[in-house]
């Protein structure tokens, strides 16, 4: 027996699946959101919370991505911690500078608003920046949002427009008839829906696997630290910015929150759904952080955790329909840039429900090209982020 009927049943309750939530609500359509445990319960409640300008698309598109976030604050009053101060990337490396150097270069000649820094310049605008660093460059694009915040202004967002969300309800099954799926399984009940969204993040490639798909994403481990900072030692975000290729951490970034605290990541792993905060992740993550802001040193640490990236095997977005049923969509692989990518995520997942179509072209993020041979292995993704 059928519970509910919706235009659009969303699995999973993180940043990217409230943010379809909302804006397929905002396009009139019924929704309900379905997750196994609460809001921002995975990836979107572990993560830094960076948002960041990307070459993932077009660079007329990814420059608005600022104005999708004041927009959203402006229309639904979601306080979102949302902080568009831009952010400094540093070269740790004479390597990486000339990387970074021949990069903004390109980006200047495209029109992008950025810029490399002097060392006085670095000095002036974060005097507690070390003196081994050997460049940056900044940008007033991006900046940061807090993520559990903007997960549930999402959520609410989207409950104000007739979303239905269903949290610690756990999706068990998917019923596929005649080439379409018809209906989904959750919490022991049973809901119709025109057309299904896996969301799941991390867990996307379980759900895929109750409609017999098989989206090749993995979990990756990442640990954050959270930092006791009476005094604003850190004044932008800050990222370390490297070449192309395998590295042998997850990056140094550091950012200060409006309550006096410091967040310091972060770690990158591959074991599977081990959710597990360890010492020597820590001591590793506070360790790189200090030597970006030596000032750190002696900070105390008041909480430590670690969370799930979906990533993708080729490192790019899974977004679309998948060939064996064109209205089972996917939305996952977003990695480390699920907060910076929510907002046009959501929009366009629902553009390709409502008009059948989508303003930006979502080809590249196909699950359909994983009909070709990849590897197994992870790879780097060639695209690098400011």
């Amino acid at each position: 027996m059928i519970d509910s009927t919706f235009d659009v049943a969303v699995i999973g309750g993180g940043v990217i699946g409230t943010a379809v939530a909302y804006h397929a609500a905002k396009r009139g359509l019924s929704v309900g959101l379905f997750d196994k445990g609460p809001l921002a319960g995975g990836s979107s409640g572990a993560a830094l919370g960076f948002r960041t300008l990307s070459n993932f698309f077009p660079l007329e598109v990814a420059l608005k991505n600022d104005e999708r976030f004041i927009r959203f604050t402006e229309e639904t009053g979601e306080d979102i911690e949302l902080d568009t101060g831009g952010r400094i990337n540093v070269a740790e490396s004479e390597d990486d500078l000339r990387y970074m150097h021949d990069s903004v270069a390109a980006l200047r000649a495209k029109g992008v608003d950025i810029r490399m820094l002097d060392r006085a310049e670095m000095r002036e605008r974060e005097p507690n920046l070390s003196p081994r660093m050997v460049g940056a460059s900044w940008t007033p694009i991006g900046g940061n949002a807090m993520p559990i915040k903007l997960t549930y202004g999402l959520g609410r967002a989207a409950r104000q427009l007739g979303a239905r969300i269903f949290t610690h309800t756990a999706v068990t099954a998917i019923h596929v008839a005649g080439g379409r799926v018809r209906s989904i399984e959750a919490g022991g009940r049973k809901f119709s829906s025109g057309w299904v969204v896996n969301a799941a993040g991390a867990w996307a490639a379980a759900i895929a696997k109750l409609v017999d798909i098989d989206i090749p994403v993995v979990p990756r481990k990442g640990q954050l630290l959270l930092l006791d900072c009476p005094r604003r030692i850190v004044r932008h975000s800050l990222s370390s910015w490297h070449k192309p290729g395998p590295q042998p951490t997850g990056g140094t970034s550091i950012r200060s929150t409006p309550h006096g605290q410091i967040l310091c990541g972060s770690s990158s792993e591959y074991v599977g759904f081990d959710i597990t905060a360890t010492e020597e992740n820590a001591r590793d993550v506070a360790s790189r952080c200090a030597a970006f802001v030596p000032a750190l040193r002696g900070l105390q640490i008041t909480r430590t955790w670690a969370g799930l990236r979906p990533r993708a095997v080729d490192g790019n977005f899974i977004i679309g329909a998948a060939d064996a049923l064109d209205n089972f969509l996917i939305a996952t692989g977003h990695d480390f840039t699920g907060i910076s990518h929510s907002l046009i995520t959501g929009e366009l997942i629902a553009e390709l429900i409502a008009d059948g179509r989508t303003s930006v072209s979502i080809e590249s993020f196909s699950p359909r090209r994983f009909a070709r041979d990849f590897s197994s292995k992870v790879k780097t993704p060639a695209r690098n982020l400011l």
